[in-house]
């Protein structure tokens, strides 16, 4: 994982990011890795009109999982996906398990 965690570099675009998350399916401790390598305030530009339910369910799920040691941080990226622009859309979608 030390190796892999290292090649990560924070993405610029939703399409980045997604594309790094799916790679990194198999290791959820990776995926937070991206998510710790990308700013909290980065999310809204970064993801601007392009976010998925899928994606924003599988971030919320890597924060509760892998951020409950820093709970600020976590804050910061929860309070950020809200300004995601459609956030208010997303949730809509939602199922009641998600």
């Amino acid at each position: 994982m030390a190796e892999a965690a290292k090649s990560i570099s924070p993405p610029n675009t939703a399409y980045q990011f997604e594309v790094s998350c799916r790679a990194l399916s198999g290791d959820r401790s990776l995926q937070a890795h991206l998510l710790k390598v990308t700013s909290p305030s980065a999310l809204p530009q970064i993801f601007k009109n392009a976010m998925s339910a899928s994606m924003l369910v599988d971030i919320v799920k890597c924060v509760a999982t892998f951020f409950r040691e820093d709970v600020d941080l976590a804050i910061k990226y929860l309070e950020n996906l809200t300004k995601v622009p459609r956030f208010d859309m997303l949730i809509l979608f939602l199922s009641p398990t998600e």
